[in-house]
């Protein structure tokens, strides 16, 4: 086999290169062109091209740097064969949000981003049990990567009609929720606990508990109470608004110039998006207009979602990656 490209073999903890390139980072810039080809054609609509740009650039970046270095045994191999498979399985989703494509084919297209998001939860259940505790960088990213099955498994209910009580775009919208709050919320959170000053503190660790479980409680409100999403809601708005502070007050001016403008920009974003979905479920609860429909919400919220907490904070976090404390 050419020196060229590494397998995953009996060496553990390899991380998949081609020609010197991870993979994870050849993906993601080839992921890019493929993203602003479907927006410039304009095949996907604005709630798609947000869930689109989460599998095609932000969760293979996000991966490559989860893994640095690479994961040993089981949980590293789990995360190769992922990242192999990756490219195949977001460009499967992409081709299932395309408007000409539904139901089962539609399907069919998004099932292997399933089998890639489930192989990294299943890693993520192997570190968990290797590590036997709670680590607070480690245990971000091992939620980040879980959480992002919970995201393929809506999409697939998306795909498949089976929307039960709620309407087709709230389990869409629950999908991008998965891959952003669920995903890359939690592994920028790891990577910041990684190397950021006092991230040691008991305080800092319990705001990282409030955000790891923040996408999920959200997720049971939504299904069963008004009363516990905005609670939830409100809660994980005043985490990350304070986890937003911490990364621009004190992590960003100790980082690189370009970098920390690029984190500061993305913890700048987070907690404005959180106040508008505040405002969003308040809203709904009570009943008065505050013009948040939910056109305005992804035109506003997805927007700083996507572009200025994730992207931003990604991209930001690939210029110098911290590396995990072994």
């Amino acid at each position: 086999m050419s020196d060229a490209v590494r397998w995953p073999g009996d060496r553990l903890g390899t991380r998949p290169t081609v020609a010197g390139v991870a993979v994870t980072d050849a993906s993601a810039a080839a992921g890019s062109l493929l993203w602003v080809a479907t927006a410039v054609l304009g095949d996907l609509g604005p709630i798609e091209r947000a869930l689109t740009l989460a599998p095609l650039v932000l969760v293979p970046l996000g991966v490559g740097m989860a893994g640095t270095p690479s994961f040993d045994g089981a949980a590293g191999r789990l995360v190769a064969l992922a990242t192999w498979l990756q490219p195949l399985g977001a460009v499967g989703l992409t081709l299932s949000l395309v408007r000409a494509v539904d139901g089962p084919t539609a399907a069919a297209l998004a099932a292997p981003w399933l089998l890639v998001t489930g192989l990294l939860g299943l890693a993520a259940v192997v570190r968990t049990r290797d590590r036997g505790g709670f680590e607070t960088a480690e245990t971000a990213v091992d939620t980040g990567l879980a959480y992002a099955s919970v995201g393929a498994v809506a999409l697939l209910l998306f795909h498949l009609d089976l929307t039960f009580w709620f309407g087709r775009t709230i389990v869409l919208l629950t999908a991008v929720h998965f891959h952003y709050a669920g995903f890359v919320l939690p592994v920028v959170t790891g990577l910041t606990a990684r190397c950021g000053p006092g991230t040691d503190a008991r305080s800092f660790r319990a705001l990282v508990g409030v955000i790891l479980v923040g996408p999920a409680i959200i997720a049971v409100g939504i299904s069963v109470s008004p009363v516990v999403e905005v609670l939830a809601v409100g809660g994980f708005t005043v985490a990350v608004a304070l986890f937003g502070g911490y990364v621009a007050r004190r992590l960003a001016p100790t980082r690189s110039r370009a970098q920390g403008l690029l984190l500061a920009g993305s913890a700048v974003a987070l907690p404005g998006s959180m106040a508008l979905a505040l405002g969003y479920g308040v809203a709904t609860f009570t009943g008065l207009s505050l013009g948040l429909d939910i056109g305005t919400m992804v035109a506003l919220h997805g927007s700083l979602n996507a572009f200025g907490f994730a992207l931003l904070g990604v991209v930001g976090w690939r210029v110098a990656v911290p590396r995990r404390r072994d």
